[in-house]
């Protein structure tokens, strides 16, 4: 189309048409007695020039619009391509940022433990119900993994723990979940508790710390972190923060209401305990 559109073209169009036109008038005053080229001089031909004139400017605009267009849209298909590829290598560039700052945590967490060992997996798929919560991870025992190994992020926060392999994947119970049992400690004081999922707590996230002294000195903001009772996890893996203090239905049982570190609903990059020893 655009081809059919050049300039030559268009002059030659324009010519024709100026022709036709001519003749047609030139007929149609004189009843084809007087000469075409007498035809031209007269002045009333003027307005038929000026005509012809305007159709050609017309005509050129519309092949300079045409010609032009698909140059923009050549243009715009250019740009398009490489905003595509400037969005792809921020996509690519925020990861690696992201996996160095993951490894920058872990570096500083693993650094506090002699011989530590560490799986990092994904997770893959999450199961979920009204009192419990768990997820499959991708990493199974040909990875070394094995059951009631701990599950961490990557600045040390206890996400859970394996309670169920396969060679190429495994289940991780998460804190929250209402089986879960963690021997705990408040950092700040000393004072050890076991930690729980609770169905009172369960909807907000929380854990319940409880089997706590009846003069306990809880005080909101503690620290709440593994005690490394029983050999399962290491000592020391951060937990979460008291949030609240409260009592149990005799009156005299106080526990604590702690708030996870690790934000268990969003983990998606983790790091399996697979070995440990601890610092003295």
């Amino acid at each position: 189309m655009k081809d059919f559109f050049s300039k030559k073209g268009i002059f030659i169009a324009a010519a024709a048409l100026l022709v036709a036109v001519a003749a047609a008038i030139t007929v149609a005053v004189t009843g084809g007695h007087a000469g075409f080229a007498s035809l031209l001089s007269e002045p009333f031909f003027k307005p038929v020039k000026s005509a012809m004139t305007s159709l050609v400017g017309s005509l050129e605009r519309t092949y300079d619009y045409m010609y032009r267009y698909d140059e923009i849209e050549a243009e715009n298909e250019r740009l398009r391509a490489r905003i595509a590829e400037l969005e792809r290598e921020y996509r690519e560039y925020q990861e690696i940022s992201e996996e160095n700052a993951r490894l920058r945590e872990l570096l500083g967490f693993a650094a506090r433990y002699e011989d530590l060992a560490m799986e990092p997996v994904s997770v893959i798929a999450w199961t979920a119900s009204n009192f419990s919560s768990s997820f499959t991870v991708s990493k199974g025992s040909s990875a070394g993994i094995e059951l009631y190994d701990p599950v961490v992020t990557e600045n040390g926060y206890l996400v859970g723990q394996v309670t169920s392999v396969t060679s190429a994947s495994c289940v991780v119970t998460t804190v929250v979940d209402t089986s879960m049992r963690v021997g705990a400690l408040i950092y700040e004081s000393g004072e050890t508790g076991v930690l729980s999922g609770d169905y009172d707590l369960f909807k907000a996230g929380q854990l319940k710390l409880s089997y706590l002294g009846e003069e306990s000195g809880l005080v909101i903001g503690g620290t709440v972190v593994t005690s490394g009772s029983g050999g399962v996890y290491p000592a020391g893996l951060v937990i979460g923060k008291v949030s609240g203090i409260a009592v149990g239905s005799s009156g005299l049982d106080p526990y604590a209401i702690v708030e996870p570190s690790a934000d268990i609903s969003d983990v998606t990059h983790l790091y399996v305990i697979t070995d440990f020893s601890v610092n003295e």
